[in-house]
């Protein structure tokens, strides 16, 4: 397990807030589940052997050490771009985030699907 892996992990509370706010972002298509693969992996099998809901967010809110970190994965519709969809997903959090009082937190976001529309 890698320091990234460790800490303190938020299974609801803020995470579900961040998620909210990450899917009502204009350009998000969806939402995929973020982290290492070992915390995904690991996640996966929480969910499987019942012991972590399977409504759990997707999004990754990590507090350990005095810092906050935030990890996202999205899908983003070709017509917004990537760019600009992944800097208003980190607007929209890190503006959610200081109205909780978290003002200097680390934000991942990547993107993992691009949704091209269909041709006519």
């Amino acid at each position: 397990m890698t320091d990234e892996d460790a800490g303190s992990i938020d299974e609801g509370g803020i995470a579900e807030q961040v998620e909210a706010a990450v899917r009502a972002t204009p350009g998000v298509t969806g939402v995929y589940a973020a982290g290492t693969p070992v915390a995904r992996a690991i996640g996966a099998g929480a969910r499987g052997l019942g012991v972590r809901r399977e409504d759990a967010p997707l999004v990754v809110v990590r507090r350990s050490a005095g810092e906050t970190r935030v990890d996202i994965a999205v899908g983003v519709g070709l017509a917004y771009g990537a760019a600009a969809t992944t800097r208003a997903v980190h607007l929209a959090v890190r503006g959610l985030l200081a109205a909780q009082g978290v003002g200097d937190a680390h934000i991942t976001v990547a993107v993992v699907h691009v949704t091209e529309p269909a041709p006519a």
